[in-house]
């Protein structure tokens, strides 16, 4: 399950704080950036079957993310449902741990980005 291991909670931590630096100095975060937080959540995902589907986005919008004229349309569209996910998980009834805020947080974030690039 999500949050349930350290690598997890790292990958929050990383991703939350890419985020807040980049609204801090209004300086977009790259396709390059993009791609290697999604490895790194790819790489901390890896082994549970609980969460294929969202495996399955991740791929999708770092396969996005590497094409050399990202559809920004799709990509807003992947980061949308990803919000929606992480959201999702949070509120899930076998949620529990300070990660689910970070999650909610994530979401909120995604959900802007989705709508504001």
């Amino acid at each position: 399950m999500l949050g349930s291991n350290i690598l997890e909670e790292g990958m929050l931590n990383d991703t939350l704080t890419a985020f807040r630096d980049n609204s801090n100095s209004q300086t977009p975060i790259s396709a390059t950036q993009g791609v290697m937080l999604l490895d790194g959540w790819l790489q901390a995902l890896d082994g549970d079957s609980n969460i294929d589907q969202l495996r399955g986005m991740l791929n999708e919008l770092r396969e996005a993310l590497q094409a050399s004229q990202p559809d920004e349309s799709y990509v807003r569209q992947v980061l949308g449902s990803l919000a929606d996910q992480a959201q999702t998980i949070a509120e899930a009834p076998t949620s529990e741990g300070t990660w689910t805020g970070g999650l909610v947080s994530l979401s909120k974030i995604l959900r802007k980005f989705s709508t504001n690039q």
